[in-house]
């Protein structure tokens, strides 16, 4: 399987949804207890669902 390489514009869209996705995260662990464990465990599941 060749190697991907992401387009600038790709890495962009990419920077943008992580920013995103760590904002979620952090308002999620001060709203909630959330362990880093469980939020870990979710996005795993994101990854695996959107990119497998």
């Amino acid at each position: 399987m060749p190697q991907w390489k992401p387009t600038q514009e790709e890495r962009e869209v990419m920077e943008a949804v992580w920013m995103q996705v760590k904002g979620a995260c952090e308002k999620l662990k001060e709203e909630t207890n959330a362990q880093d464990e469980h939020i870990r465990k979710m996005l795993q599941e994101m990854a695996n669902r959107y990119y497998s």
